[in-house]
This record gives structure tokens, C-alpha cells and sequence, in this order.
């Protein structure tokens, strides 16, 4: 066949589950025409010995934070180098669509410790469908996206859309309004619905509020990915409250980087299985992804208590500024723990920074906040503060909670039937940034 490839003589894990097999691939026109036994198949085209490899489908990165990213740079190489050819966006409850010209430059601020804030790129997208024909739309260089997307709607940014930012319980008519906008997302393209429940302001969102938007979400067949309330104290409540969300909406249930790793919760992942494969035992639909490495991947501001996060950035900056609300978040993330911090309190030195926006601070990448204190003679928690300030809340952190004494608590949740691995290109300095591949193939 001229204009084909043939892998010929690869070991085929082809992603049924069915055993390892010696085979010969033959790809044109970028589909598969034919699998055949090793050493059978012939091509007038490319021929490529892929004896001792293996050859599979494409791999599905179930957590990627590369929804600015795959505009930025299309050829997508921490991921196609991987074998990645399918990414799940619009994680943790906030991302760009769909938005309009009031809080769209306020969520551009809010996750750039994420994603960066390029203030020349085109963000003229508003609608979720907007947003994913820009994805399927060639870039100025008439180069596409080396990567297949899905999008979920971020329940952070409906929120937003309908209340603003700050705190507050929803009416029955704000509720409405979410899920009318949740809806056509869905009608628009999206596949589901995520959260991201320490964050704002998604984070301040009823069982309730969700459970309404979680209902609108499986009326039309998607799913709900949430980053849940806490990943420390009160970790297993939270999982709880996510598995009865889904048992009580009908909605399908996919939990991000479901972890036990924060120190409160040494040994109890056991307890974290047995809860899940008893709903699944009851009927519940439930599949998690999870990271393979101790760090997890943030920006600064997000360990902050969420009332004083509430609203927009400079309102934000104001009370870190102000001497009073300053020492009211220091007594959060020093002494009681903090909700943004999954109800612990903030160690320093397990904070490090991986991306700024301001380029002063770039001495700081790769360093944690204690140590850079210590090299300055300053306070972290002041280092903190001013850091935040300089950098308009901008900062992108590693929080290495499996460090030092927490290493010997650490216990993954070994799930392999329902298990999926997730990647991040965000980070400059994350693991996550070139870190494992997804553990979903296709079916071939």
C-alpha cells in the first residue's frame, strides 16, 4: 500500500486486557487498515522494525492542565513523546470557558501560577464550543494540536459566571441560571463536569448546589471529576461526600488525583479502597486517577483560608496587605490549618516554587520557602506574603507533602482495575511537566 507504514514483528498490547502478542501494524491515512501475525504483512510504503518494542493505542492523560498550553505550543512534545493523543481539560473547577469579558481577565490571574498569563495571545473564545473550535482550528503557523482534547465544564467558572467570586450560598434562581449554563456546555461539546473544592471559588459551593449541577451533568451522559474538599484532614469525608454526590445524582464519578498522601492520613488508604469498592459493589460508577511521584502540583495562593481569597485578585492582594487580615491568615496557616490547605498547616519547607510570572523572582524557582527565608534572614511567613504580592498571586508551587517525615507515611491507593495515571504540563520545574503517561490506552 504506497503512503503506508507497517510496524512489523512489535509485541501489541492492545488495550482490551487480552494478553501481549506478537503482531505487524499497518497505518495510512492516519487510521490502522490491518493487524495481522508477525512477519506478514507486506508495504510499498515506510517499514519500521519494531522487533523488542511494544507497540499500543494512544495513551488518555485523564488529568492535563495544558488547556493554554496546547494553543501556546500545538506540537505538544512532553506529551505525543510520551505516547499521549488524547487529554481531559478544564480540571480543578476553573479554567477559560466558558466566560465572558468580565471574569474571563480575572481567571486568566487566577490560575496563571498554572498555566502562565501570555497577555498577547488571543483569548477571544467566551463559549465552551468557541473554546474547542479554537482547538480544532489551525494556529498562525497553520499548525494544529498534536493532541485530541476533551474538555470538562469547570464548575468554579459557572459559578463565578453567575455569582462573581465571592463567598455565599446560591439561590434556587442562581442555581437554575448554573445549571442552564452547565447544560449547554454539554450540548456544546464538553464531556463532563470538574471541581476543584479548594479552590475559589468553586470551594464554596453546597453538597446541595453540586448535587443540582451533578444531576444536569448526567442527564446528559457526562461525568463529574472533582479535586474534592481535602486531600488531608477530613480526606476520607471528602471522598465520601463525592461518592454520595454520584450515588445520589446518578452521575458518573471520576476522582482526581486521588491520594492518601498528606501526614494526617498515614495508613489509611485501606480505608479509602474499602469505601470505594463498596459503592462500586452497590452500583456506583467510580474510576480515579492518581500520580506516581510525592510531589503535587499548585500555585502559592492556593493554601490560603478561602475567605480571605474571596472575590478578585486585588481584593486579595489588599488583605495580604493589610497588617490585621495579614496576622488573621498567619494564625490560619500557622496554628488552626487551612481550608486551601486541605485543613493543615501551611510547612514551609515543603513549599517550592516552580513558576513565577514576574521575572524578578526568578531566583527563586526550585527553591522552597524556607530555604529561601533562611538565605534572607526573613520570616516565611512574611516571605510568603510578599512573594504572593510581588508576583500578583501569579506563583506556581511543588507542595512536596511526601517529604521528610511523611515519606515513611506515604500509601499509594493500588486500585489496578479502576486505576488511571495523569500528567500536568504546567509546572516549570514539575514532574508532572514530563512526568508518567496515562495508564488508559485506547482499543485497538
Amino acid at each position: 500500500m504506497s503512503g503506508a507504514t507497517l510496524f512489523s514483528n512489535a509485541t501489541i498490547i492492545d488495550g482490551t486486557g487480552a494478553d501481549r502478542y506478537a503482531g505487524d501494524v499497518l497505518v495510512s491515512m492516519g487510521k490502522i487498515q490491518k493487524i495481522a501475525p508477525a512477519g506478514t504483512l507486506g508495504t510499498d510504503g515506510e517499514q519500521i522494525d519494531a522487533s523488542s518494542l511494544v507497540l499500543s493505542p494512544g495513551f488518555i492523560d485523564m488529568h492535563a492542565h495544558s488547556d493554554l498550553y496546547l494553543l501556546t505550543s500545538p506540537a505538544h512534545l512532553p506529551k505525543i513523546t510520551q505516547g499521549v493523543t488524547t487529554e481531559l481539560l478544564g480540571q480543578d473547577g476553573i479554567s477559560y470557558a466558558p466566560a465572558n469579558d468580565e471574569i474571563l481577565p480575572q481567571i486568566r490571574e487566577k490560575i496563571a501560577g498554572w498555566n502562565g498569563n501570555p497577555q498577547d495571545f488571543d483569548f477571544s473564545w467566551r463559549t465552551v464550543r468557541e473554546y474547542l473550535d479554537r482547538l480544532d482550528s489551525l494556529d498562525a503557523h497553520g499548525q494544529r494540536i498534536a493532541t485530541n482534547a476533551a474538555y470538562l465544564i469547570p464548575q468554579g467558572t459557572v459559578r463565578a459566571l453567575v455569582m462573581g467570586f465571592g463567598q455565599g450560598q446560591a439561590s434556587a434562581e442562581q442555581i437554575r441560571q448554573m445549571r442552564q449554563v452547565v447544560a449547554e456546555g454539554m450540548e456544546q461539546g464538553a464531556v463532563g463536569m470538574s471541581s476543584g473544592l479548594t479552590y475559589t471559588p468553586g470551594m464554596y459551593a453546597s453538597t446541595a448546589e453540586l448535587g443540582e449541577l451533578c444531576a444536569e451533568v448526567g442527564a446528559h451522559g457526562g461525568f463529574y471529576d472533582p479535586h474534592h474538599r481535602s486531600y488531608g484532614k477530613g480526606a476520607l469525608e471528602a471522598y465520601a461526600e463525592m461518592i454520595e454526590l454520584s450515588r445520589g445524582s446518578g452521575c458518573a464519578l471520576h476522582l482526581a488525583h486521588a491520594t492518601m498522601n498528606f501526614a494526617e492520613n498515614k495508613g489509611r488508604a485501606p480505608e479509602l479502597l474499602e469505601l470505594i469498592d463498596k459503592a462500586l459493589d452497590e452500583g456506583v460508577d467510580i474510576t480515579l486517577d492518581s500520580y506516581p511521584y510525592l510531589p503535587g502540583s499548585t500555585t502559592l495562593s492556593a493554601v490560603l483560608p478561602s475567605w480571605s481569597s474571596a472575590g478578585s485578585v486585588d481584593e486579595t492582594l489588599a488583605r495580604l496587605a493589610d497588617p490585621g487580615q495579614r496576622e488573621k491568615i498567619r494564625y490560619a496557616l500557622e496554628v488552626t490549618g487551612s481550608d486551601g490547605c486541605h485543613g493543615v498547616i501551611a510547612e514551609w519547607e515543603t513549599l517550592e516554587i516552580s513558576s513565577v510570572q514576574n521575572p524578578e523572582l526568578e531566583n527563586y524557582i526550585g527553591r522552597t520557602i524556607e530555604e529561601i527565608a533562611g538565605s534572607e534572614g526573613q520570616d516565611p511567613f512574611e516571605l510568603f506574603c510578599s512573594i504572593l504580592i510581588a508576583d500578583r498571586l501569579g506563583t506556581g508551587i511543588l507542595q512536596r507533602r511526601g517529604t521528610r517525615r511523611k515519606r515513611a507515611g506515604h500509601h499509594g491507593a493500588q486500585v489496578p482495575h479502576r486505576r488511571f495515571g495523569r500528567t500536568a504540563a504546567r509546572c516549570q520545574t514539575a514532574p508532572a511537566r514530563l512526568g508518567n503517561l496515562s495508564a488508559v490506552p485506547r482499543t485497538l
